[in-house]
Order: C-alpha cells, then sequence, then structure tokens
C-alpha cells in the first residue's frame, strides 16, 4: 500500500487552478443534470404522446435516480479502480448515445429502459467530475470550484426551461432530444481531447491489495470522512425539491406562484455558489453548512407570522430557499476538505449521489403527506425536523480535521 500512497505524490500538477479544464467539468454536469430537465420541462408533452398516465411517465422522469440510489458508493470504488477520464468519457458518451436512443420515441418500455441506463450515465459524472476538478483546483480555490460544481443542477434547469422549452415548443420532443444527445456527447469529446494527457490523471490511484467488494463498501460507510458530508446533503435533498414543488401552490396569488417557480431555483443556485466563495475566503465548510441549516430553521419558523401578506411570505421563502442552497455548495467543498486521497474523494461523492436519490425519493412523498394533512404547519415542523438532523451532522462533521 505504501507504493499505492506515494503514487499520489509522484507526479504533482501545477498549483494553478486550471479555469478552463474547471469550466468544462462543470458543463459536462450541466449536460448530465440535463438527463433529469429535458423530462421535467417536456413531461406534459411525453404524457400526450405516449398516453401511459402521469404515474407511468413520473416513474420514468426519476428512473435516472435509481442507478444513484443503489450504486452510488460502488460508483466511487470502480471510478478510483478503473480510472477517473474512462469513467468520465464513457458515462458522457452513453448519455450521448442513449438520448439520441429517445429522440427516436420507441416504445414506451424501451424509453424506460433508456432512462435507468442513463441513470449510469448521471452517476458516472457525478461521481468522476468533481474529483477531477479538486485535482485541477490549487488548494486556494477548491471550495469555490466545489461551489461553482454544485450550481449545475439548478443551471441545467434554468437552460431546459428556457432554451429546452423554445426548442421543444418549436420543434417538438425528438429535436429536444437529439438536441441533448449531440451537446452531451460533444462535451465528453472534447473533455477527452483537452484531459487525456493532463498530469492530473497521473494522480489516479494505483489497484495495489483490495478486499472483498462488500469489506470495502462497509468501509466507506464506517469512514466519517466521507459519510458526514453525504449526511448533510441529505437532509438539503430531502427538503429542497419538496419545497419548490409544494411552497408556491400555498401561495394564493396566481401571478406570484408562476414568479416563484422561475426564481426560486435560481436563488438556490446562487446559494450554492455563495457557500462556496464563503468556505474558501472565510469559514471552514462545516460552519457554513451550519449556518445554512440553522439560517433554514429560522426562515422557515419566520413563515408562521408572515402567512397573511402573500408578497412578504414570498421573500421569506426565497430567503429560506437561499439558505438551502447553501448546503450542497458546503457539503461538495467539505469532501476535498476531509478527504485523504483522490480515491476517499471518489468514494465520497459516489455516497453523496446515493444519499442525494435517497432523500430526493423519500422526502416528496413525506412533505406532500405532510402538507395535506396540517398545511403550512406540516411544511415548517418538517423542515425544522430535518433542519435539527442537519445541524447535528454540520456540527459532527466541524469536529473532523481537514487535511489542509
Amino acid at each position: 500500500m505504501s507504493r499505492s500512497i506515494s503514487s499520489f505524490n509522484v507526479s504533482t500538477p501545477e498549483l494553478k487552478t486550471q479555469w478552463l479544464l474547471v469550466a468544462l467539468l462543470w458543463i459536462a454536469g450541466i449536460s448530465a443534470a440535463m438527463q433529469f430537465a429535458k423530462f421535467s420541462v417536456s413531461f406534459d408533452d411525453l404524457l400526450v404522446h405516449y398516453q401511459v398516465g402521469a404515474t407511468s411517465t413520473g416513474a420514468a422522469l426519476s428512473a435516472v435516480g435509481l442507478a444513484g440510489l443503489v450504486f452510488g458508493v460502488s460508483a466511487g470504488m470502480i471510478a478510483s479502480r478503473v480510472g477517473y477520464l474512462k469513467v468520465l468519457v464513457g458515462a458522457l458518451l452513453l448519455g450521448g448515445a442513449l438520448s439520441l436512443f429517445q429522440s427516436t420515441l420507441p416504445s414506451f418500455d424501451l424509453l424506460f429502459l433508456a432512462r435507468a441506463l442513463e441513470g449510469f450515465s448521471q452517476l458516472g459524472v457525478v461521481v468522476a467530475a468533481p474529483t477531477l476538478i479538486a485535482k485541477l483546483s490549487a488548494p486556494q480555490h477548491r471550495s469555490l470550484t466545489m461551489g461553482i460544481w454544485g450550481t449545475f443542477f439548478g443551471v441545467a434547469f434554468a437552460l431546459c426551461g428556457w432554451a429546452g422549452k423554445n426548442i421543444l415548443d418549436l420543434y417538438g420532443l425528438q429535436t429536444l432530444f437529439l438536441s441533448h444527445g449531440l451537446f452531451i456527447t460533444t462535451i465528453g469529446v472534447v473533455l477527452f481531447f483537452k484531459l487525456r494527457k493532463n498530469p492530473v490523471l497521473d494522480l489516479v490511484p494505483v489497484t495495489g491489495i483490495q478486499d472483498g467488494f462488500i469489506i470495502q463498501m462497509m468501509r466507506i460507510y464506517r469512514n466519517p470522512r466521507a459519510l458526514l458530508p453525504s449526511c448533510v446533503f441529505l437532509f438539503y435533498t430531502c427538503t429542497l425539491v419538496s419545497v419548490l414543488t409544494y411552497v408556491p401552490g400555498l401561495i394564493e396569488e396566481v401571478s406570484l406562484q408562476k414568479w416563484m417557480l422561475v426564481v426560486l431555483p435560481l436563488v438556490s443556485t446562487s446559494g450554492t455558489f455563495l457557500a462556496g466563495a464563503i468556505a474558501q475566503y472565510w469559514m471552514r465548510p462545516q460552519r457554513v453548512a451550519l449556518m445554512a441549516y440553522s439560517g433554514v430553521a429560522m426562515s422557515a419558523l419566520m413563515l408562521f407570522f408572515v402567512h397573511g401578506s402573500a408578497l412578504v411570505f414570498c421573500v421569506m421563502v426565497g430567503i429560506m430557499v437561499l439558505f438551502l442552497g447553501m448546503v450542497p455548495g458546503s457539503a461538495l467543498a467539505m469532501i476535498p476538505a476531509l478527504a485523504r486521497n483522490p480515491s476517499e474523494q471518489a468514494q465520497a461523492y459516489g455516497l453523496l449521489a446515493q444519499f442525494g436519490n435517497l432523500g430526493a425519493t423519500v422526502g416528496p412523498p413525506s412533505f406532500a403527506t405532510a402538507i395535506a394533512a396540517y398545511g403550512l404547519s406540516g411544511l415548517v415542523g418538517l423542515v425544522l425536523c430535518l433542519c435539527c438532523f442537519g445541524v447535528a451532522f454540520s456540527v459532527l462533521a466541524g469536529r473532523m480535521k481537514t487535511v489542509h
């Protein structure tokens, strides 16, 4: 193992942050997140075309998350063995091929299968790309670049809501899926040629004596340097999707409802970038997460007092979502701060993907039940419970020593 560990230091990349490559990897993340966003923006058109009902179409939308839910941890292990560039480019090309196949509008069963396979593409990108971004970033920029990376999901939805919706309205489903296929394939090819001779790839771990697969997985779950950032992230994913989905329905004015549907994702994205900047220049990522969850809790409590004014209620929801958006920025910044080597980073990103999909699966039905039973009180009560867990895990993460 000593040879394996020493291999991390044999060829150290430049201390300068390679911003162009960081930007390209961020764009790769956007292209992968569009695998969710393209079905979200085209949901009504898919209902009309396939005539299988909202439940089945919704299952096709969420099928991409199944791979991350089941294979998140193992993806990080595989990436550290196979090599991050191979996993990244392979995932992007797989995503491109599947999107091109979807542009033929196959039968619904084949479409669902393609969506499930697309989950492996998305998982490969979210494991490999941030690991490479961390290695391409100078220490003084690493939290900042992780904050930038954390915005990819919100940016993807914003772009699909704008450009994707225009393509859909003008040219239809086939052109939307075809455009995405060409986009994700192009970024995969560009990254292959830009990264294949980059010194960052010298830091790919050398495979030494490996324990059994299950033993390695259990070791990852027991490793607080991988587990704690993922736990911090879990309670964010439980909350944000539900807040974006259900809170606008609590606003009586229709014009404000539509406005919130557009603005809240952008506010969340701004919070993610803000958290990366704060973690880079002012405080540790663990403290940023603690501040974020505390801000969410206080904002949620204030909703009780401002519910009578629709405009003030919207402003307070925006503040709550801004703090919520800071959580993924801080959780992503924790990983390179706590992980001791690229392999541990990749495993942490895989675990983060798994917990993120778990939260996105469990959160919406839980919030729907709470709101249906208790209205605003149910929403606020559940948010406060999740914030308590988020604060607790942020405090535990704060007790861990950073590696730099």
